[in-house]
């Protein structure tokens, strides 16, 4: 179960701040994690295995999450717009 919920905060985090290529990583990186922790619990191999996929799993659908929320269309400027250039002429 922390596996799980690590794995779907991980995904938001993720979604929010990089591009899908970081998935690749993080899958592998979810699922022998997972693993491990089953492992420790004295779970039997198909658990593990549930697990694994149940992390991965939340792992995606929190990537999916974090991509979609939270990112307006246009993003507001942090700085304020450069002053206009004045051209004065002499010609009253």
């Amino acid at each position: 179960m922390l596996a799980i919920g690590f794995a779907a905060l991980l995904g938001i985090v993720l979604g929010r701040f990089f591009k899908v290529a970081v998935l690749a990583p993080g899958v592998a990186a979810t699922a022998i994690f997972a693993a491990l922790i089953e492992q420790s619990h004295g779970a039997g191999a198909l658990w593990t295995l549930a697990a694994a996929a149940a992390a991965t799993l939340c792992l995606q659908l929190g990537y999916l999450v974090g991509s979609t929320t939270g990112r307006p269309a246009s993003r507001p400027r942090l700085y304020p717009p450069a002053p206009a250039k004045l051209e004065i002429s002499a010609d009253l």
